[in-house]
């Protein structure tokens, strides 16, 4: 087998303000065969994303690397910025894991798709239309002839995902970078998805960089894996011997931390990632690891091959071991005061044409949709992107027009005025599927977290300081982000610091909007372990909008399924997963990605 991509010692350091640059990334060394798919995996801020940026040659100004990376053969390192261009999109593919700022809102999906392939390989306007058709019906799209001239506001977040994939796919490249390329997916569509980029890797020996979270996903497609820990390798090798026997703590720490389906508490990894500018001498790990010894603080171990993969550690663990307990069966479900019901709901988009695709009407996104949620309790809200998901959040938060009734504790929404409406209001809060998209660019994230709290009345500078520490310790950040941009933090900071800023209007219903999709799966269960206990402790009630079954039926004590906007199954979490009544829902939980071969 050919290699695609070899890296060598490779590190990456970035500016930092007055400290200068700071390592990110350390003496990274992998290889990606032909036809074969490497998964790169850790917690956000491990260095991940750094290494394939690197590759693209797409780092930020003033950043400083060093070592080798060769693709087919050639160094890239090496080549001048015209000859790079010549390289992305033709050789190198990526997916980037923020499908809405990639895309440009002012060009059509099929303009952005054809120009990659019309710059690489030529071709009439007619025969790259005619390409980018054929890519997004491959992609899963739904009646892709008629989506071709929609511009990327009018898709939902996980068809916006799926166009930057076929954007990617275009030139049919040697290596294709997914950057968390299923975040946002339903579990259906992430399955195809997945099925495509494993197609066509086959049929083209295309090598694949899969940096991702979902272990579970990672477990089923890759042949190799390599983890990383603040900027350093811990473990790498055959995927199959990883899941079967991870060697490294920090590896058992990351799989111990996945949701199962009816799980009553997840494990989280106690502590946080080091900052780059404190990282320990010794083995990075040390300080969050059940298993630390003096001899760990040293220097940083040197890999030991063992069962198909070799890992940094000094302390390896031994075959057959068990960290944590089996989960349990999710206990039966609770009487609520009912607080917040929905009647009738009813929403339809404006259809494509006119000014600003404001002409003409489209099928109802929502229709006839009616549930209650009690006062503390969870309702997971799940479905296929487009199923309509979002637009029930965004009723419900008076965010657009709809047709029923949304009552608060009785309250018709839609026909309170002025202050009464603006009372009632303050008491929905919302956590949006993309955190960086909700936030002011130009604002600190301290002010970010602060401004529900400015908004409730005269506060003093010093107190707010001390509410917005205790508010980025709550969601595990240290308060020193809080002098920050949201453009220095990684997407899963910027998810935690989006939960931070609900929790400060101290809301008694907040709607999750997908609050987990960008979140490494440690930060995952540190969360909602949180916010199930603010539910419990506080009353909190929640509306868990997500894809993956298993977080929805750790935190919902009920769920509804919605196709094609409507309710086609709600039941208590418990009976819905042992036995579903609609074949839709019983095609989701099957679907639903899960660890098989490591077992607790």
């Amino acid at each position: 087998m050919s290699d695609v991509l070899k890296l060598e010692n490779l590190s990456v350091s970035l500016p930092r303000g007055r400290a200068g640059n700071v390592a990110i990334l350390d003496e990274l060394n992998l290889t990606i065969g032909a036809g074969e798919m490497l998964a790169l995996v850790g917690e956000s801020g491990s260095g991940k994303t750094i290494a394939a940026l690197s590759v693209m040659r797409l780092l930020p100004r003033g950043a400083r690397v060093q070592g080798s990376i060769q693709l087919a053969g050639t160094e890239l390192t090496a080549l001048d910025d015209r000859a790079m261009r010549g390289v992305r999109g033709r050789d190198v593919g990526m997916v980037f894991q923020n499908p809405l700022a990639a895309l440009n809102p002012s060009r059509t999906v099929a303009a952005q798709i054809q120009e990659a392939w019309r710059v690489h390989q030529g071709g009439s306007i007619r025969a790259a239309r005619a390409r980018a058709l054929d890519l997004m019906g491959e992609v899963g799209i739904p009646q892709p002839a008629q989506r071709l001239d929609d511009y990327p506001h009018q898709f939902s977040g996980g068809m916006r995902q799926r166009v930057m994939i076929a954007m990617a796919l275009a030139c049919a490249p040697k290596l294709l970078i997914a950057d968390e390329p299923t975040t946002g997916l339903d579990p259906l569509i992430a399955r195809q998805i997945m099925q495509l980029i494993a197609k066509l890797r086959r049929e083209h020996a295309m090598g694949v960089l899969f940096v991702t979270h979902d272990l579970s996903v990672v477990e089923e497609h890759a042949d190799a894996i390599h983890v990383l820990y603040a900027g350093r390798s811990v473990e790498f090798g055959s995927a199959r011997q990883f899941f079967a026997h991870p060697r490294h703590p920090y590896s058992a720490a990351l799989l111990n931390s996945v949701a199962r389906l009816g799980q009553t508490r997840l494990q989280n990894i106690p502590g946080q990632l080091p900052e780059p500018e404190a990282r320990p001498a010794g083995c990075r790990f040390a300080p969050r690891c059940a298993y630390h010894q003096p001899a760990c603080d040293a220097a940083y171990p040197a890999f030991v091959a063992n069962g198909g993969t070799a890992a940094a550690c000094l302390f390896p663990l031994p075959a057959g071991s068990v960290l944590h307990a089996a989960p349990l069966a999710k206990p039966a479900g609770r009487n609520y005061a009912p607080q917040l019901e929905v009647q009738d709901l009813s929403v339809r988009y404006a259809g494509a044409g006119g000014w600003l695709g404001t002409g003409g009407k489209q099928p109802p996104t929502l229709q006839d949709v009616a549930f209650s949620l009690g006062k503390g309790e969870c309702l997971g809200v799940v479905g296929e992107s487009g199923s309509g998901k979002s637009t029930l959040g965004r009723a419900v938060l008076q965010m657009i027009p709809y047709g029923g009734h949304v009552l608060l504790d009785g309250h018709d929404l839609a026909g309170l005025r002025g202050p009464k409406r603006r009372a009632q209001r303050r008491r929905l809060q919302v956590v949006f599927q993309d955190p960086r998209e909700s936030m002011n660019p130009r604002l600190r994230i301290g002010d970010i977290v602060a401004e529900p709290l400015r908004l409730q009345g005269r506060i003093s500078q010093a107190e707010t300081r001390r509410r917005v520490a205790a508010l980025l310790g709550r969601v595990g950040l240290n308060p020193e982000l809080a002098l920050r941009l949201p453009s220095s933090v990684s997407g899963g900071q910027a998810q935690r610091i989006a939960i931070a800023r609900a929790l400060a209007a101290e809301p008694e219903v907040i709607v999750l909007d997908e609050p987990t999709s960008a979140l490494d799966v440690s930060t995952q269960a540190m969360l909602l372990n949180l916010l199930k206990d603010l539910g419990q402790s506080d009353a909190l009630s929640y509306i868990l909008i997500s894809h993956d079954f298993a977080v929805v039926s750790y935190m919902a004590d009920r769920i509804a399924v919605l196709n094609a906007g409507r309710i086609v199954e709600m039941n208590e979490t418990a009976r819905l997963i042992e036995a579903p009544q609609h074949r839709y829902t019983a095609a989701l939980i099957e679907a639903a990605p899960q660890l098989r071969s490591y077992s607790r």
